[in-house]
């Protein structure tokens, strides 16, 4: 041990209090320190980011969507008093995909009737029910005012006493919502259910929106107590945006790829700083050997030198990326210009971020300085040899 200590201490001292100091090892250094501290920051941002977009979409959609096939009235009832039970909050629904028509204007709807008496959604509660509430977007697609009156035609619900005539209802726009949500306020709009009833002359209801953290597994149980599983579908949020994911994933991938490349940049750096570092340090290698050391246990010195170097530059990289981190969430400066939905930059971390952070650029790093102590030992293959160069 007190080898060790003794040959990394020599190691140390002569790269930083030696005048012939290699500036390229430090360039090397101070680029893998850069490379661990930018690699956890954008993973907190992006991550945070992503979620932000995500609780945004889970707001206005929810964190699970159970659609029923059929309506059996008891059956419906049992469920949502299951449901109250288990305090979690949701919203019934009879939902219909329909046109909405204004002036000369007309845009596919998905018309969303929400029974307020039992539960509301939180993004509506400060707005005006009393009419239909459209989507932003969607106030715009069909050149709408807060006023005006909208009508609806649904073509699978016809009236045959006048030739299959789609049954339509109008209602007047009470209030707009948006989400910043462009799938959701682009067709949406939002109404009372009795609307919805009165225009298909029947009372149902065919979807339940749950808008919290919960299992599927108990929502599952749930739906078979109340013998309800059978013509039902549970659909998490995760299930509705799979490209989403996707492409959230992809964006982290490439960003991951994007890191490894500039590491293996410095990488290139550390072996031709190294190379340079230990051609001039050579000859101090041959007094370790000359004093006892074998060749190998120099060779191993050496290899523990380059891992103890990476460590501690990828550590003091991930304490200072974690305290940037830590300032951006605490106090969260408005960075951002106004076009942004996100005026401050969020910020999520996990374990995870923290660990590919760190391991990346210090496998990338250990494989290119083993490679640069293969050249060495390969390019100086006897001591001997050197010890004779000393002389001449």
């Amino acid at each position: 041990m007190s080898k060790v200590k003794s040959f990394l201490s020599y190691f140390y001292k002569y790269l930083f209090h030696s005048k012939t100091r290699q500036k390229l090892i430090f360039l090397a250094i101070f680029g893998l320190f850069l490379s661990s501290m930018a690699l956890l920051v954008l993973q907190g941002i992006m991550q945070g980011l992503q979620g932000e977009m995500i609780k945004r979409s889970k707001k206005m959609i929810g964190h699970h969507v159970i659609s029923f096939d059929e309506y059996d009235e008891n059956s419906f009832n049992q469920f949502t008093s299951d449901l109250k039970k288990s305090q979690v909050f949701f919203t019934k629904e009879i939902e219909l995909e329909l046109l909405g028509k204004h002036d000369a204007y007309i845009a596919p709807v998905i018309l969303r009737g929400i029974d307020f008496d039992a539960s509301t959604p939180n993004f509506l509660k400060e707005l005006e029910k009393d009419g239909v509430i459209l989507g932003a977007d969607l106030l715009s697609k069909l050149k709408s005012t807060i006023g005006s009156t909208v009508v609806f035609f649904s073509p699978s619900h016809l009236d045959t006493f006048f030739g299959d005539v789609p049954r339509m209802a109008g209602e007047t726009v009470s209030d707009l919502s948006s989400s910043s949500v462009n799938e959701v306020d682009e067709v949406t709009a939002y109404i009372r259910s009795s609307f919805v009833h009165n225009l298909i002359r029947e009372v149902s209801y065919n979807k339940i929106r749950i808008y919290q953290e919960i299992s599927k597994e108990k929502l599952a149980d749930l739906l078979k107590n109340a013998k309800l599983s059978d013509i039902s579908t549970i659909t998490s949020w995760e299930e509705l945006h799979p490209e989403l994911l996707w492409a959230f994933k992809l964006e982290s991938v490439v960003m991951l790829a994007l890191f490894v490349c500039m590491c293996f940049l410095v990488s290139i750096t550390i072996v031709a700083g190294n190379l340079i570092f230990f051609n001039k340090i050579r000859f101090d290698l041959i007094s370790f050997w000359i004093l006892g050391l074998s060749k190998k246990t120099i060779s191993i010195l050496m290899f523990l030198y380059f891992q103890v170097k990476a460590l501690l530059t990828c550590f003091s990289g991930i304490l200072v990326g974690g305290l940037l981190l830590l300032f951006l969430k605490k106090f969260s400066p408005n960075i951002m210009p106004d076009v942004f939905l996100e005026k401050s930059l969020p910020v999520h971390v996990t374990w995870d971020h923290v660990l590919i952070a760190f391991f990346v650029p210090y496998l990338v790093s250990s494989v290119f300085s083993i490679y640069a102590l293969w050249v060495f030992n390969k390019e100086n293959t006897s001591y001997i040899e050197l010890l004779r160069k000393v002389g001449e």
